[in-house]
Parts: structure tokens; sequence; C-alpha cells
């Protein structure tokens, strides 16, 4: 009951990222979408590795905006915001954490499942409320 009414985080932001991933695996949408979404993931993956390094490495402001200035493609004005936002924002690398877990346990599941269906994998990991995405392959068996 908790985890239904608990707010996680990278849970809630991993889930709408990860469907804006698999909506288009589905057929929705167009080639313009689909480079929009890839765009988007690309930033969301540089914040989540500017993020651990800045706090893990030493990373600074500026070798964190070259980086994302490299590898998301972006100007150095909104590099730079990102690198700033990477040094207070603890949510920061949350969206990409909780799309890399769920497609984990999304892999487990139909390793384990192999002939249910998407809803039936959305179905159970949605009824897990808000759980932490450390256990959800644990929790999605």
């Amino acid at each position: 009951m908790i985890r239904k009414a608990y707010w996680n985080y990278a849970f809630g932001e991993g889930w709408a990222h990860y469907c804006e991933e698999t909506m288009l695996d589905e057929g929705y949408g167009n080639e313009q979408l689909r480079l929009i979404q890839l765009k988007e993931a690309l930033l969301r993956d540089c914040r989540f590795i500017v993020s651990f390094w800045m706090h893990t490495q030493g990373l600074g402001v500026n070798e964190a905006r070259q980086f994302i200035m490299e590898n998301a493609y972006m100007e150095t004005l909104p590099a730079e915001r990102e690198a700033l936002r990477g040094t207070f924002d603890h949510s920061y690398y949350g969206y990409t954490l909780g799309k890399l877990y769920i497609k984990k346990a999304r892999e487990r599941f139909f390793h384990e499942h192999p002939s249910a269906s998407a809803k039936e994998f959305h179905d159970k990991l949605l009824g897990l409320g808000g759980a932490p995405v450390g256990l959800l392959e644990e929790l999605i068996t």
C-alpha cells in the first residue's frame, strides 16, 4: 500500500521516458518524432554521466559543459545551464536511471514469461506503485 501512495522520482520519470521510447518501438509516430525522442534521450544520458562524474570523479562545471556540448550537440549557453543544474539537482540523473531499470526488469520478465504480452508486463509493473527502481527486477517476477 505504501508503494502505491509513494512517489519515486526515478520510477515516475523513468516510466515517462520508457513510454516515449516504447510507443515509437510499437509503431506510433514517424521518423521525425523518433529523431526528437533520441535527441532528448541523448541529453538525459549526458545528464546521467555528468551527474555521476561531477559528484564522484571531481568533474568541474566547465568540463561538464564541454562534455554536454560534444555529446548532446548543444550550444554553449544551454550546455552551461545543464552543467550548472548537475551541481544542485539531486534528480538530474533520475530519468535515465529509472528507464534503464525498467528496461532491465522488462528483459527479465520476458525471459521468465516468454509468451506474456507487453500489457501484462506494464500492468504488473504499474501494479507495484512507485517501487524503488533497484528492486524492480526482483519484484516483477
